[in-house]
């Protein structure tokens, strides 16, 4: 008699149990989002060494070197605001003796990257192409990119069409299983990422071939086209039912 009691409470607690998964149920729902925008953003990159057999001389030269790009731009009506220089490095560069068999201390090369981040529509974007080609016999590369503003703006639209999507999705789930959607229980949201290159028609150009373009037209903001930049997010969404 006793077991029967117990086997008849084990039930009675199993269906409790059951009752309250179905009153405190959920539905959970990714919600996603992707916009597509143009970069507004141009960074025209010089990169440059020096060498030296002596490291002060080597440090002291890439300064020299340094302010000479610089003062190459400013001279030329481009805003100095715009000129950055965001890394410096010097290493040890040694040589394989063959005689030897083994490598050598050769001397030292610093390597600076001088950046010129514009916008695209920056009117003197055709004369800073210019002044690289016709001035400069070093490796150059040029970018696109989005703006800052564009980032915080895109944010907010990712987030707004993720919540959308995610209320759509749960509004069909809910009508199709004959059930009501009640409070938000829970929001996990995802930061915004960037798909696909992050730099988008980049044109790398090597010291050699510079003196060949030197008599083309400079015209090359409007020649190049970039290629829509993908941002995308997700948010996760649950629901009572």
């Amino acid at each position: 008699m006793k077991r029967i009691i117990l086997s008849l409470a084990i039930i009675v607690f199993a269906l409790g149990s059951f009752a309250q998964n179905i009153q405190g149920g959920i539905i959970t729902v990714e919600g996603k989002s992707s916009v597509k925008l143009a970069p507004e953003d141009i960074s025209f990159t010089v990169n440059f060494s020096v060498k030296s057999e002596n490291y002060k001389e080597c440090a002291e030269m890439s300064v020299e070197k340094m302010e000479e790009i610089k003062k190459l731009f400013i001279q030329n009506g481009i805003d100095e605001e715009l000129i950055k220089t965001n890394s410096f490095s010097i290493r040890e560069v040694q040589k394989y003796d063959p005689q030897l068999r083994q490598s050598v201390f050769e001397g030292y090369e610093a390597n600076i990257p001088v950046t010129i981040r514009t916008k695209k529509d920056y009117e003197k974007n055709d004369k800073i192409f210019e002044l690289i080609k016709d001035n400069l016999q070093s490796n150059f590369n040029l970018n696109f990119a989005l703006s800052e503003e564009q980032m915080e703006t895109v944010k907010e639209k990712l987030i707004q069409l993720a919540v959308e999507d995610a209320k759509q999705k749960a509004t069909v789930i809910a009508k199709s299983a004959e059930v009501k959607l009640g409070k938000i229980k829970s929001i996990q949201y995802g930061e915004p990422r960037m798909i696909g290159p992050y730099n988008t028609n980049m044109e790398l150009m090597r010291a050699e071939s510079m003196p060949a373009m030197s008599a083309a037209k400079a015209d090359i903001t409007s020649v190049l086209s970039p290629d829509e930049i993908e941002m995308r997010t997700n948010i996760v969404i649950a629901w009572e039912i």
